[in-house]
């Protein structure tokens, strides 16, 4: 009985330390990847963004900011971490942790919108978030919001078990170095969007004919105060901006007003400039947008110089 029991204590631990081992590896191969949402994430703990312009924010920010036509334009080296799906609290880490390996920038560029100030997000791609658990700030956020993600960190393979094999398949691309990179969506942090009017706005409207309020939740107010103190701290001068947004969506926007007063003020208060460019002459053409919130290739093609000269009148950039 003795034999048995040594012999399946011993199996039982080298599976675990073989589960340990490659759950490492294939963490190692995520954050090995260049392209697409590890690529970012990756430039950012390795420490390699040193650019003098920074623009945050959500899926507005990665699809709006053009970073290297932008940087072009002003003669300074310009960075987007925009994340797609994401409220204020995941990008405060996301700044963190930028700030935590990378020197600061010059300048930060937070982006606002209609929905900025819903309550915090969900975890949406959360698989995302799997390689970077050790780092303190995406830790305290990715926890908050889905306590149980604490076995993604401890519990080997679990994180790649809960996804389908696509996931190990980018993992094994990292590793051997394997990654489409010609074709890769994201250039400095920035997605090119080139796509025509996709047509769910019009359901939308026909869903809030009475129009829609959105919320102004207090606690994603506090966390815009706390991106602009940590952006401030780190020796940054702050921008808030909103881009230009579907001048029908502002229009059945019952609550606008008290949404874009809420900006004003923070930005006061914090001694910072607010950039409205939601009523740009072309945020009344759908043909610049591919839904009511997301420009397309020609939008940003005409907001591009338009924020380009806002950044070049900046004190920090002079």
């Amino acid at each position: 009985m003795r034999p048995f029991i040594r012999g399946a204590v011993l199996f039982l631990l080298v599976l675990t330390g073989t589960a340990f081992g490659l759950d490492r590896m294939l963490k190692t191969g995520l954050r090995e990847r260049t392209t697409d949402v590890y690529g970012v994430w990756n430039r950012i703990v390795r420490g390699d963004i040193r650019s003098n312009v920074l623009f945050c924010g959500s899926s507005r920010a990665l699809v709006h900011f053009d970073a290297a036509h932008i940087g072009e334009r002003i003669g300074h080296t310009c960075d987007n971490i925009g994340m797609d799906g994401t409220q204020l609290d995941l990008q405060l880490a996301r700044l963190r942790t930028l700030l935590r390996h990378c020197p600061p920038p010059r300048v930060i560029v937070q982006e606002v919108d209609i929905i900025s100030l819903t309550p915090d997000s969900g975890l949406y791609f959360d698989q995302q978030y799997l390689p970077y658990l050790d780092e303190p700030a995406v830790r305290q956020a990715v926890y908050r919001i889905e306590p149980d993600a604490w076995m993604d960190r401890w519990i080997p393979l679990h994180g790649f078990m809960r996804h389908d094999m696509g996931l190990t398949y980018l993992a094994l691309q990292g590793i051997m170095h394997l990654e489409d990179t010609l074709n890769d969506p994201v250039h400095r942090g920035f997605e090119l969007r080139d796509r025509a009017w996709e047509g769910s706005f019009d359901h939308f409207l026909e869903k809030h004919r009475d129009g829609i309020r959105y919320p102004t939740d207090t606690t994603a107010q506090r966390t815009l105060r706390t991106i602009i103190r940590t952006a401030q701290e780190a020796g940054a001068q702050v921008v808030l901006c909103y881009a230009p947004e579907l001048v029908e969506n502002q229009l059945i926007t019952l609550n606008r007003a008290e949404i874009m007063d809420i900006y004003r003020r923070i930005a006061k208060e914090a001694g910072i400039p607010f950039w409205d460019f939601s009523k740009a002459t072309f945020s009344n053409d759908r043909a610049y947008f591919y839904n009511s919130q997301h420009m397309n290739a020609k939008g940003v093609a005409l907001f591009t110089p338009m924020i380009a000269d806002s950044l070049r009148n900046l004190p920090a950039l002079r």
